[in-house]
């Protein structure tokens, strides 16, 4: 077994890193009281979340040990900018006691998330097309999106519990595959994420993610909730339609 990091580290492990350091200068940057560089950390640590899967199928290294590694280097730079940032940001964003409430269900949900879906991962073979509850990235999306363009505290506290909350429901979730849309989420992030003088160029992006983030978040959930009463309603046509049978 290879212990020396220097040859088990790759290309994509170091995006990882690069992940879970916007994680923490975005912390940095909040303790400052800089919002918005803070937010465009976060949206960049979504970018090096993004990008390291796909580095990591394109070098196809094949070597069982080193997915062990680069799985484990994932899930702590994840809850490094996807759950323990968000946590402290969104309570220095309000300085208020009951915000602490979503900034804890966000530490604990985002444990519980990555745990199952590492213990997911090591008992599937398979590659899957969804997520089972909603994708921890997520709650650092649409915080910096929030955090971009005007928000009201009371609805971004509701949001993030609500976030919190999905993460370890049993909803599936898709796997956004199709190059247009992550083409143009990809550009929208980076039109946020660049430092501007003119605050208008990175507030219309930034709406436009919260809009693009809130769809993915309950969308889904009204897809689902139309699915589960189409089955119900053709699980009831067909008893009745048993029960009509047995009364001849």
């Amino acid at each position: 077994m290879e212990t020396n990091i220097l040859k088990i580290i790759t290309l994509a492990d170091i995006a990882s890193l690069a992940n879970g350091l916007c994680g923490f200068f975005s912390i940095i940057a909040i303790l400052q009281n800089n919002i918005i560089l803070s937010a465009q950390l976060l949206l960049l640590a979504v970018i090096f979340d993004a990008v390291d899967g796909p580095i990591a199928r394109f070098l196809n290294n094949n070597n069982l040990e080193h997915d062990v590694f680069g799985e484990t280097i994932d899930s702590l730079a994840d809850m490094v900018s996807f759950g323990v940032a968000p946590a402290v940001i969104l309570y220095m964003l309000t300085g208020q006691l009951y915000v602490l409430v979503a900034s804890v269900l966000i530490v604990i949900c985002g444990i519980l998330r990555l745990s199952r879906y590492n213990t997911i991962s090591a008992f599937t073979d398979t590659p899957t097309t969804t997520f089972i509850g909603l994708p921890i990235p997520v709650t650092a999306f649409i915080l910096a999106a929030f955090m971009l363009s005007s928000y009201n505290v009371t609805i971004l506290f509701i949001v993030m519990v609500a976030i919190s909350i999905l993460m370890v429901t049993d909803i599936e979730y898709p796997k956004v595959k199709e190059m247009p849309i992550i083409a143009v989420v990809f550009i929208l992030i980076i039109m946020a994420a660049v430092p501007t003088i003119n605050n208008m160029l990175y507030r219309i992006p930034a709406y436009l993610l919260l809009i693009l983030g809130l769809l993915y978040v309950v969308g889904i959930i009204l897809i689902s909730a139309y699915d589960n009463r189409k089955f119900n309603d053709k699980v009831q046509d067909i008893t009745d339609f048993k029960n009509r049978l047995n009364k001849r």
